[in-house]
């Protein structure tokens, strides 16, 4: 316990003598003493419950911040046993993705960290406050992904809209004076200091894991490019997703990005809106003061930054076009993230390739579209183009395929965490399933692995989200369509096309252009 927490205690402990003095004081004069002494006891107890509190609040998140820093936190060799690795890339041009072409290198591969890192230039400065604003832009990418780095400001609220363009802008965002921090301090407010990196975060498409990954790629990326291990991560939700349960495996695997638990920021409701308002316009009454060292803000022109990422993007001159487009292009940048995403789940490192004759069973993973649990308020969700009798149709293949494979079926809508579902990607070496987000998690298996992707309903095989994401990743793609609209049908044309799919799969050889 620190000196201020026991003179706080003390002080509290003595009021009781100190109470019942007053008390038998009162009775010698014939007064009624707990009428009189009631209200004064409130008072005294709300007051001690408060600065305990406080103390305890204080305490607790001193914890975990390390030393204040204007730039990103560095650790010592203990601290780094607590702290989530850094995100490195395979520069060993093992599996040739070094002598793909320029526009291949210059669209996926770390060198694209190398040119948003040059493109910084400083918003603004201020010697006085030591605030300053740094940007950094995409131009090659649609919708221009932006960072914005803020050294050393102050905010009311972790949702605050921050200032951008303005010269002004260290001005606005600066810390509090010394003088204006020893009358907020006066005035029993709080002023709290986060001493790690802070990156926020607005989600896009909570419920859909295909949509999920924009967000944590781009904020792995941004992670790689500034060097930043261990952020403090803040999870800023809209007044509609406020309403709804966040998905248990959305937070895990935010969680896993950090030591430190994501902070889950709501949106203000109507007649309480923070946007725009920054500390230098705090009034003296205000109850918080945040002091922050270095806070990373993403932001694109015209839309969401969650919403697009290298998964669908599109370059000028280069040869991402988006997810309508294929590309055939194999990124270390891709790879390098998912490998440190896995680490982090304590899932281990699976560089090896698959092998045909090493006399395993190949292990096949099919993503099932059945109905699951749960939507927001508890309800059963049946999504669109799943397949009549799916059980029996991946009867059907297994029997056609023989002993040599084997079919285990998944549906990682169905309340699997993010560990069980890069699990069961990471060991498996083909994955078969109808378009949807399910297939996503292919992006986490094993270089020359396969994905066999099925269209029907309403996604036909001009949706080319998955076959760009297994060139991402290395993996082999093959396709088909089935008949049908909300429930796609199957005959054993559908099975042998299926099994000659997964059985044209070879990992010895480099995934061709399918």
């Amino acid at each position: 316990m620190d000196d201020q927490t026991t003179s706080i205690v003390n002080r509290c402990s003595t009021m009781a003598p100190a109470l019942e003095g007053a008390s038998g004081s009162i009775r010698d004069k014939g007064r009624r003493p707990f009428v009189v002494l009631i209200p004064v006891m409130i008072v005294i107890v709300v007051v001690c419950q408060y600065y305990l509190a406080l103390l305890q609040f204080n305490h607790e998140h001193d914890q975990l911040l390390l030393p204040a820093s204007s730039a990103p936190a560095q650790y010592n060799a203990e601290e780094l046993q607590s702290v989530r690795n850094a995100i490195t890339f395979d520069d060993s041009n093992s599996h040739g993705h070094n002598s793909q072409s320029a526009e291949c290198s210059r669209d996926v591969s770390p060198i694209l960290l190398d040119q948003w890192r040059q493109s910084k230039e400083t918003v603004c400065s201020s010697s006085h406050y030591n605030t300053s604003i740094e940007k950094y832009v995409m131009d090659r990418w649609e919708y221009q992904p932006t960072i914005h780095v803020y050294h050393n400001i102050a905010l009311n609220s972790l949702y605050d809209e921050l200032e951008k363009t303005s010269a002004s802008a260290c001005e606005i965002l600066a810390p509090p004076t010394v003088e204006r921090r020893a009358r907020v301090d006066h005035n029993h407010n709080i002023i709290e200091t986060i001493n790690h990196p802070v990156i926020r975060i607005q989600p896009f498409g909570i419920y859909n894991a295909y949509e999920r990954f924009h967000a944590y790629l781009n904020v792995a990326m941004v992670m790689a490019m500034l060097n930043i291990t261990n952020p403090q991560l803040v999870y800023m939700l809209n007044e509609k997703q406020l309403q709804s349960e966040i998905p248990l495996d959305e937070l895990e695997m935010w969680e896993s990005f950090s030591t430190l638990k994501p902070i889950i920021v709501a949106a203000p409701l109507l007649g309480g809106s923070s946007k725009g308002n920054t500390a230098a316009a705090v009034p003296e009454q205000s109850i918080t003061t945040l002091l922050l060292p270095y806070v990373v803000d993403i932001s694109c022109v015209g839309q969401s930054c969650s919403g697009t990422s290298i998964l669908v993007t599109k370059t000028e001159g280069g040869l991402l076009r988006g997810r309508g487009t294929d590309h055939h292009c194999k990124s270390e940048l891709f790879r390098g993230i998912i490998e440190w995403m896995r680490s982090n789940l304590l899932l281990g490192n699976i560089s090896e390739q698959p092998k045909h004759n090493d006399g395993q069973i190949i292990q096949i993973l099919w993503s099932s579209r059945g109905p699951y649990c749960c939507r927001p308020m508890g309800k059963m969700y049946t999504p669109t183009r799943n397949i009549a009798e799916e059980e029996a149709l991946v009867r059907a293949v297994q029997s056609s395929l023989g002993s040599k494979y084997n079919i285990r079926r998944v549906n990682f809508g169905n309340n699997m965490t993010t560990a069980d579902s890069v699990s069961a990607a990471s060991n498996s070496q083909i994955m078969v399933g109808v378009h949807g987000a399910g297939l996503v998690w292919s992006g986490f298996m094993k270089q020359h692995s396969g994905l066999v992707e099925i269209f029907g309903g309403d996604r036909d095989s001009s949706n080319r989200h998955y076959h760009n994401i297994a060139s991402l990743a290395d993996i082999h793609y093959r396709s088909l369509t089935m008949r049908g609209y909300h429930a796609l049908t199957w005959d054993q044309t559908t099975v042998d096309q299926i099994v000659e799919k997964i059985q044209s799969i070879d990992f010895g050889e480099e995934p061709g252009e399918n």
